[in-house]
């Protein structure tokens, strides 16, 4: 009987590391720029239709703002905004470049929403895979950037986390015997 809880508590253990480990590679991946590394660890399916939903709904609110100040001009190609920014962040250089400089990934579809450029010509530069260089744990400045790390069922677990002074969050699912990103919500005062 003993075997059997020791058994079982070893695997319910690996079970519940996983995902940690699944955001470290994540992490790693973006870190480095491996476009390679960041493809494998995402279903880019729901991803984009969630950048895509996300994007909906602040344009609904920027034109909702817009409508009650006289004499704007609302133009209804904001609605295809979303979906063509959702398929530039949607690729791993687009989350590569959105790891890496936040901020100015998001200047770039802050101005496309304003009008001020075109959502084409957002592009996030090309990136070279560098080696990964620890550097030592920094356990005070993870507790300072993660708000929450958590299982939301079995199958399902979430980060929360700021990059920058803009926070994130990211879904992962279990298909079949790999853990997956399927979800990532941009700060709310994006626009």
């Amino acid at each position: 009987m003993r075997k059997f809880f020791i058994t079982f508590f070893v695997l319910l253990s690996c079970y519940v590391l996983w995902p940690y480990l699944v955001v470290f590679n994540l992490y790693v991946a973006l870190k480095t720029g491996d476009t390679g590394g960041v493809e494998e660890r995402v279903d880019w399916a729901p991803l984009k239709e969630g950048l895509t939903k996300d994007l909906d709904q602040l344009v609904a609110k920027e034109l909702k703002k817009n409508l009650r100040k006289e004499g704007i001009q609302v133009s209804f190609g904001s609605l295809t905004l979303s979906k063509e920014i959702s398929e530039k962040i949607g690729t791993p250089a687009g989350l590569i470049y959105l790891f890496n400089k936040p901020e100015k990934f998001l200047e770039q579809i802050r101005q496309a929403f304003e009008n001020k450029t075109s959502a084409k010509q957002i592009t996030p530069p090309s990136t070279q895979k560098k080696p990964y260089e620890p550097e030592g744990p920094n356990i005070p400045s993870l507790h300072e950037r993660i708000d929450y790390v958590f299982f939301t069922d079995l199958s399902s677990f979430r980060l929360s986390f700021k990059q920058g002074n803009l926070p994130f969050t990211l879904d992962w699912h279990r298909l079949g015997l790999s853990w997956k990103l399927v979800r990532l919500k941009l700060p709310a005062n994006l626009v």
